[in-house]
């Protein structure tokens, strides 16, 4: 009924079904970390033993970095860890302080009057 009455209007109908790309590749998702591991009839707890690790240190990879358990999981599933974990891995390690996030900084030289009885 709906397209029937956009023909009558003379709109074309849409495309539900129309994929868009994005401009920036998808991330992975903890969920979609798990299904690949899960796919290879792996565990968690299983691939942390095989590589003598702590089983409970590669359930807070999710949450947590620990670049070597990040880099077992990423090897196991066969993904560089920075694809895996972009955030995790900044592509370098100055960061440039973001004002319009964060405001101004105060200099030190700033106008406000020193307290030099309490500093003493």
């Amino acid at each position: 009924m709906f397209q029937t009455n956009l023909k009558k209007a003379g709109v074309a109908a849409p495309a539900f079904r129309q994929e868009f790309r994005m401009s920036k590749p998808t991330t992975w998702t903890w969920k979609r970390i798990l299904w690949q591991i899960h796919e290879r009839d792996m565990t968690l707890e299983k691939l942390a033993l095989l590589n003598g690790r702590n089983p409970n240190s590669f359930r807070k990879v999710s949450r947590q970095k620990n670049t070597i358990d990040q880099q077992i999981i990423a090897d196991f599933i066969g993904v560089d860890a920075k694809v895996l974990w972009p955030d995790r891995y900044t592509s370098t390690k100055h960061r440039i302080y973001d004002s319009r996030k964060w405001g101004p900084l105060e200099s030190q030289k700033s106008d406000a009057v020193s307290d030099s009885r309490r500093a003493a």
